[in-house]
């Protein structure tokens, strides 16, 4: 087999070797797919892990099996028969507070805008909905004035309390933990408010505990609602729910015969948010499924660039050996003419054609004009110059019939000029 047909057959041509640079480039560019293909993997177990952890690892949230999560404590109730509900959206909350039952808000970490502990007290009012708060901290005055925190304490060493009080809540469910350092609720002195104060501390703060009534835990009574403020998150964390009277304390916090819907709330959530971020556009506007999915895309897409962009081996650098009749040529030619109905085209080929066949017949040089072509011919065969002029030259060619009936005449006068 020759080398030119054998490039033709495989495509190829061997080329020689570039030492160890060349044989190390052409290693890198076979294992390209796989490197790809592993990065691609990759980049799709770290956003599936990212987006599947996202929410779940955020303190006391209700689908956090974290040490410090809240999940275990709605397991709890659920398992216990009550309607439970768990929102991370505010109009979902508010609903839920004009719609009677109870409202669980986790108020810690600040989250919450600040005109929304007003309307869902507001709400929660005129549907006498009980409302229960997570450790609000500083912020419970937003939500009551009969309430305030002692901002200056966390000198207490106590770790383990007991109820001292009436609340109903507390005396069945006992002694409790608290971390050292837990702040106190005290009666606002400048509102005269329904309040029961339980677990109260051990002194270090800014108020008077022989004047103000204080604990970690407080009870407002609204008249048709309630108000409790479960002054630590300790209390419903995963890890110490077992502890003490802890679980049945938050159970009786939440009592009630109507849906009990807990709201974690969500920063992006809140109202003014989009505007707090300069008008950017949100990406939590799309589910999390359609994030990851963007994010695979990104990686498949620069895989398959790669994989459909690459060359499959080095070019041909001989001539292939491929002979075409040229009777193909002038049939495929001609099927294109007659395709496209160029019959002037195709006149012009054929008198062009006769022309050069012609005058070297008649030992005219190259440079010869047509029309002298076109009277020598006349001249040898014996032909009209007139009717040959017009053959060879000038007639036109209004329908196919013309076609071939000129083409006809041009080889009448190729024999005429030169017989067989």
């Amino acid at each position: 087999m020759s080398a030119g047909l054998d490039i033709a057959v495989r495509g190829t041509v061997r080329t020689p070797s570039g030492g160890l640079r060349a044989r190390l480039g052409g290693a890198a560019r076979s294992a390209s797919l796989w490197v790809v293909a592993g990065i691609v993997v990759l980049v799709t177990a770290i956003v599936t892990v990212l987006m599947q952890g996202r929410e779940a690892t955020r303190p006391l949230h209700y689908d956090s099996t974290q040490a410090d999560g809240g999940r275990a404590v709605i397991e709890v109730l659920s398992a216990q028969g009550r309607d439970v509900a768990t929102t991370e959206s505010l109009a979902e909350a508010r609903t839920a507070a004009a719609g009677g039952g109870t409202l669980l808000v986790f108020a810690g970490e600040g989250v919450l805008a600040e005109e929304v502990p007003g309307q869902l007290m507001a709400e929660a009012e005129a549907a006498d909905t009980d409302v229960v708060l997570i450790a609000p901290g500083a912020t419970v005055g937003a939500w009551t004035d009969a309430i305030e925190t002692d901002l200056l304490g966390g000198a207490g060493t106590q770790t383990r309390r007991a109820p001292e009080c009436e609340a109903s809540a507390p005396r069945t469910a006992g002694a409790v933990s608290a971390r050292a350092g837990e702040s106190d609720l005290y009666a606002s002195g400048s509102v005269a408010g329904d309040v029961v104060f339980c677990y109260p501390g051990t002194g270090g703060g800014a108020f008077d505990e022989d004047v103000f009534d204080h604990g970690l835990y407080a009870v407002e009574d609204r008249g048709g609602m309630s108000l409790t403020v479960l002054g630590t998150a300790e209390w419903m964390q995963n890890e110490t729910l077992a502890n003490e009277g802890h679980m049945s304390l938050v159970a009786g916090s939440v009592a009630g015969d109507g849906p009990l819907t807990y709201y974690y709330p969500e920063a992006g959530d809140q109202p003014g948010a989009d505007e707090a971020a300069g008008g950017v556009w949100s990406l939590r506007l799309f589910p999390d499924w359609a994030l990851a999915g963007l994010l695979w895309l990104l990686p498949l897409a620069l895989a398959a660039m790669l994989v459909y962009g690459r060359r499959m081996g080095p070019l041909a650098v001989e001539p292939l050996p491929v002979v075409v009749p040229a009777a193909e040529t002038v049939l495929g030619r001609s099927a294109l003419l007659q395709r496209s109905r160029a019959r002037a085209t195709a006149i012009r080929d054929l008198r062009t054609a006769a022309l050069v066949r012609l005058g070297r017949r008649l030992a005219l040089g190259p440079d010869a004009p047509a029309e002298e072509v076109a009277a020598r011919a006349a001249a040898a065969a014996g032909l009209d110059p007139a009717w040959t002029q017009s053959v060879l030259l000038t007639a036109p060619v209004p329908d196919d019939a013309a076609l071939v009936r000129l083409s006809a005449d041009i080889t009448s006068i190729e024999r005429e000029v030169d017989p067989l």
